[in-house]
């Protein structure tokens, strides 16, 4: 014998049901995209609240606060690039999905297809604060943003209590 034998998916099952398992794995990214933007926000949001409550302090107060105000700023700058990391990697699995669906999609419904996706699933991240009055700055663009946006000011606030510090 030559060893198992591959076979094509679509062999063990009908376009259809192909077409139906390609749009459940569309549906799971897009749904854990979701929910890791909605997460992270949140956390990070949180991280920035505790840190403004930390500099809403009188002048004389905030020194003694500098550590705390340092390790929130460090766990947010963390948080905050993982994040970004995260939600690029998954917008990749849901465009890739996203594209796996549509190909199948067309060969079952070839006289209704759909456009492939086209261009990459992420922008530079260099990028995102030029594009953020054009017209392809999008939902997926805007939560990027709003994380790098997070890093900065974490990154500089740490930067600036370490500094005070030494």
């Amino acid at each position: 014998m030559n060893g198992p034998q591959k076979t094509n998916p679509s062999d063990l099952a009908s376009p259809l049901e192909v077409l139906k398992i390609a749009h459940e794995l569309r549906e799971y990214h897009h749904n854990a995209l979701w929910e890791e933007e909605k997460h992270f926000m949140w956390i990070n949001s949180i991280i920035l609240a505790a840190q403004a409550a930390v500099l809403i302090k009188t002048a004389t107060e905030v020194p003694s606060r500098s550590l705390l105000l340092a390790a929130l700023a460090a766990i947010g700058l963390v948080l905050a690039v993982i994040a970004l990391r995260v939600i690029r990697r998954e917008g990749i699995n849901f465009v890739n999905a996203h594209g796996t669906f549509v190909q199948h999609h067309n060969l079952v419904f070839s006289n209704r297809k759909l456009p492939a996706p086209v261009g990459e699933p992420n922008k530079c991240i260099c990028l995102l604060p030029l594009l953020l009055f054009s017209k392809d700055f999008s939902i997926r663009d805007a939560f990027q943003f709003v994380l790098l946006v997070f890093a900065v000011v974490n990154a500089i606030l740490l930067i600036g209590v370490l500094r005070d510090l030494v």
